[in-house]
This record gives structure tokens, C-alpha cells and sequence, in this order.
């Protein structure tokens, strides 16, 4: 009998942490990816170049990039996937979008490349520093989610 009401108070608890743990992830998601959103050059200081009727101004190495259409920024998509062992939370390009087109990150291949770099392109990372940026705020989230 014991060991019953062990079992459905463990199953209880474990059920309350997770469901507190993914609202939190949901937010962490959330604050990370307004702020890869906000933090997009708007326009860059590097090699100019002519874009229809317009000079597309690139950022520089390790500048976010530059906003030319805004077709990247608006298509940065956070998810949260709640899994047997814990919970994930992307934002951003996902290199498994890129290969599988998984409904996650962004359908815009050249933002993984912008992030990362390439042999012919310094990176223009937009996604590691929102991290660094936003780590104490997702710090504090789950913090409270778990008190």
C-alpha cells in the first residue's frame, strides 16, 4: 500500500515540476526569440551592394546581420518539444530544419549559414548572443517555475 501512494505522489510531482518547467520553457522561447528579433542590424556597415532599386548595406564580421527584405527575422520561430526525459526549446535556424524541414527555426537555409559562417563568410552571429544576452531573464524563469 505504501509504495502506491509513493508511486502516485511521485508520478503527482514529477507531473506538476514538468507541466511548471514546460510553461517555463514556453516563456524562456518566448524572451529569447523577441530578442534575436529586435537585435537585427538595420543597416550594416560593410560592402554595399545593389539589391533591385536599392543599396543593400551588409553588416560586418561578428555583426548580426543586416536587415535587406526582413525575411529571416520574420521567420525566426521558437518551439518547445516536451520528450520521455525532459523538454527542448529551439529558436532560430536548426541545422535538423535545414536537413528534414521540420516546422521549426526558419524555412530561410541562409540563416543558419549567417549564424555560423561559412569558408568564403565570416559569421554573423544573431543567435548566440541573444542567448548570452537573454541567459539571467531565462535563469530567473525557471528559477521561479520551480520554487
Amino acid at each position: 500500500m505504501k509504495s502506491g501512494i509513493t508511486q502516485w505522489r511521485a508520478k503527482e510531482v514529477f507531473q506538476k515540476v514538468t507541466d511548471a518547467n514546460l510553461k517555463a520553457m514556453n516563456t524562456a522561447v518566448m524572451v529569447v526569440e523577441r530578442d534575436v528579433k529586435t537585435h537585427f542590424t538595420l543597416q550594416g556597415a560593410g560592402n554595399a551592394s545593389p539589391r533591385g532599386d536599392k543599396m543593400h548595406y551588409a553588416s560586418l564580421p561578428g555583426q548580426p546581420p543586416a536587415i535587406d527584405t526582413g525575411v529571416l527575422r520574420s521567420s525566426i520561430k521558437g518551439v518547445v518539444e516536451k520528450k520521455a526525459l525532459g523538454i527542448i526549446g529551439k529558436v532560430g535556424p536548426d541545422i535538423d530544419y535545414i536537413a528534414a524541414r521540420a516546422d521549426v527555426g526558419t524555412d530561410v537555409e541562409y540563416g543558419y549559414y549567417l549564424e555560423m559562417g561559412t569558408s568564403k563568410m565570416e559569421p554573423r552571429p544573431y543567435l548566440r548572443p541573444a542567448l548570452k544576452r537573454t541567459r539571467r531573464q531565462v535563469e530567473k524563469i525557471f528559477k521561479e517555475a520551480n520554487k
